[in-house]
């Protein structure tokens, strides 16, 4: 804990214990007979009324610091853009532990950083942000927005907040060190043993989180930017308090049934056609990058695959470069822009060719990625279904097709196994969560952004989740890849987001930006 957090929760415990009575007896208002049937509808009102203690905080912002991520480095190139680092603040927001029992007094600290405005004139209010996950630091993603292209008309326009999710970065952490096994059903419960956050981390809670800091920060409305993940947190945040909603932007989106087996399946399908279309694409987008293939199809990719699981290459340091280990290393290059795609297809050809520097890349982006993250299991395992319809999912697989890459075109329980890990039932609050359909009605107009050829996300979803929030408009962009507003590979997708974002212009319905 730093010195700022220790003397803010020292000054503010001693004035909520004053005030935190209010929030003990609150009680539903007379008109949201809902709220007493489902949580999930406990809106605005019911919330500020319920937390009274907390809602009566002021923020205490403090200088930012290599700590909170503003180093050096990223100093000079927020400078370079005109952010005025002298207005460059973070703080600690407390939050309660439970969003559902205003009479349990824990609370937990929410990380926070504000990035004023570079243009001379009235911001027009404040963007709040998350780059996905889940399990990504808001802080760190905010404090990186303003050096993104294209994004200098949001930048003159808005002020920037950012916020670690509860257990997440420099939030009030995940507290699960004491793990004894390797089966993820264990990990689960025994983090849920030691750590009560664990069972407060679902989205909807990160989202009633996002409404107290809307309230703190004085905005009429939650103007937003999510990618990914945080597309579904934006959703949950519109369905729970639609009245509140302003200008939300749901880029590379999924619906309420993300974490879903099916959903799960999708996704591997998805990435599956995106390796065997880099493969493919070796010999022609990459022919600058790269002088001798790896592979050029699915037929050699899947022999590489196999040549590596017989014989795996060796790093420097010990690890096995399996072929399970090269297929994560081309699952993460589908993140990366088309230049750093072509630099893995390259890297790739040179440790096949023994080449040890480049076999040790890979290794050390192996180990890397190594383990499981247990803030991502914990916040997913929350919207996992309570009926995972295992009958709808070998359906779905049957009529899908199992791509050679996940081990088909048989279906097999070898393959189906991976899509049916029951492991969250070891947290009780597993499926508590949207885990069906999102219900904005009331907010509007949102923005959704999907990908036609986007692996973490799958097209379609992004298509359902327009039609689940009601008054959203689809914006799509034909091409490959995750994350299509703001990141160097179309104007025609910046400019929709900026002119809705600036001025509540949406783009016409149907728009098909190109990407590159």
């Amino acid at each position: 804990m730093t010195e700022h957090r220790r003397a803010f929760s020292l000054r503010l415990a001693a004035a909520l214990s004053v005030v935190a009575l209010a929030g003990c007896s609150a009680s539903v208002p007379a008109d949201d007979t809902a709220a007493l049937l489902d949580p999930a509808k406990r809106g605005a009102a019911w919330q500020a009324d319920a937390f009274a203690g907390l809602y009566a905080q002021e923020i205490e912002w403090f200088e930012c610091g290599p700590d909170d991520g503003l180093d050096d480095a990223t100093a000079d190139e927020l400078a370079a853009v005109g952010v005025d680092l002298d207005a460059v603040a973070c703080a600690y927001v407390l939050a309660p532990l439970d969003w559902n029992d205003p009479e349990l007094s824990e609370t937990i600290e929410l990380s926070i950083v504000h990035i004023p405005a570079t243009g001379s004139g009235a911001p027009i209010g404040t963007l709040i942000g998350n780059p996905g996950g889940p399990g990504a630091t808001g802080v760190d993603f905010m404090l990186g927005m303003p050096l993104s292209p294209g994004f200098e008309g949001v930048l003159e326009s808005y002020d920037l907040l950012g916020f670690d999710p509860r257990g997440i970065g420099g939030s009030t952490p995940l507290d699960c060190d004491e793990i004894s096994s390797d089966i993820v059903a264990v990990q689960i419960a025994e983090c849920g043993e030691h750590s009560p956050l664990a069972h407060t981390m679902g989205t909807v809670q990160v989202a009633r989180d996002m409404e107290l800091l809307r309230h703190l920060i004085g905005a009429d409305r939650l103007d937003y930017l999510g990618y990914s993940y945080g597309t579904m947190l934006g959703a949950t945040y519109a369905s729970i308090f639609p009245d509140e909603v302003g200008r939300m932007v749901l880029d590379s989106a999924e619906n309420a049934a993300w974490a879903s087996p099916i959903h799960l399946f999708d996704q591997q399908v998805a990435a599956s056609h995106a390796m065997v279309a880099l493969a493919t694409a070796c010999r022609t987008e990459y022919a600058d990058q790269v002088e001798v293939c790896p592979f050029t199809s699915e037929d050699s990719l899947l022999a590489v695959i196999a040549q590596l699981d017989a014989t795996p290459l060796l790093a420097s340091d010990g690890t096995e470069i399996t072929g399970e280990v090269l297929h994560g290393y081309l699952w993460d290059s589908l993140y990366a822009s088309a230049f750093e795609r072509g630099r893995t297809l390259d890297t790739i050809a040179l440790a096949l060719f023994g080449d040890q520097d480049a076999i040790d890349w890979i290794g050390e982006a192996a180990a890397g990625g190594t383990g499981i993250d247990l803030a991502f299991t914990v916040v997913t395992c929350h919207s996992f279904p309570i009926e995972p319809d295992v009958t709808g999912l070998l359906s779905h697989i049957e009529e899908t097709g199992v791509p050679r890459l996940l081990g088909g075109p048989e279906l097999t329980d070898a393959v189906l196994a991976r899509f049916l890990d029951l492991s969250c039932y070891a947290l009780p609050e597993s499926g508590l969560d949207y885990t069906e359909t999102f219900d904005a009605e009331g907010a509007g107009p949102i923005l959704v952004i999907g990908i036609t050829g986007d692996h973490a996300t799958p097209f379609q979803y992004a298509q359902v989740l327009a039609d689940e929030l009601g008054d959203a408009t689809l914006l799509t962009l034909d091409g490959e890849g995750h994350a299509a507003s703001y990141a160097g590979r179309s104007s025609c997708i910046d400019d929709a987001v900026t002119g809705y974002l600036l001025d509540g212009r949406m783009p016409e319905v149907g728009t098909v930006c190109d990407d590159g």
